[in-house]
């Protein structure tokens, strides 16, 4: 195969690392392949470029993977946009209505949302997010608040 082949070959495949997820195998192969096209550029024989292409992408793949897992597995993914906001606490500003689905809350960073809840809860009140329905925050009481409420 002439150097040009293998040159040709690296790019697919390194288009192909582009548009699949994963752990750099097909970048280790592209190396390999243009480590081929400089044995293939340097006259060496037929066999001897396919076991060079062969060696240096097994090479590189044993090498890669393990530090590419390492990378991978040490970045957290953190919530961003609306799902950032379940957890969080809110103080009531507007007493939230069962019946009614209205009431106001203020998040700690000081944005107001309108709320609903599956309970009423006087204006005052901390509650927590559940989640975000539309452009309501659901919330409810904080388990530390509902396990400290007197029992009927």
């Amino acid at each position: 195969m002439s150097p040009l082949w293998w040159v040709i070959a690296a790019v697919v495949l390194l288009v192909l690392e582009m548009v699949t997820p994963g752990l750099f195998f097909f970048a280790c192969l592209a190396a390999g392949a243009l480590v081929a096209a400089l044995a293939a550029l340097l006259g060496a024989g037929t066999w001897v470029i396919w076991m060079t292409f062969f060696l240096a992408s097994l090479a590189l793949v044993l090498v890669v993977t393990p530090l590419a897992r390492r990378y991978t597995r040490g970045v957290a993914t953190e919530p961003v946009g609306l799902d950032a906001l379940r957890g969080q606490r809110a103080m009531v500003v507007d007493g939230i209505s069962r019946a009614t689905g209205q009431g106001q809350v203020r998040l700690a960073h000081g944005a107001l949302w309108r709320a609903f809840a599956e309970e009423d809860i006087p204006e005052g009140c901390w509650v927590e997010v559940i989640g975000v329905v539309g452009t309501r925050l659901k919330v409810g009481l904080p388990l530390d608040v509902v396990s400290n409420l007197p029992k009927e």
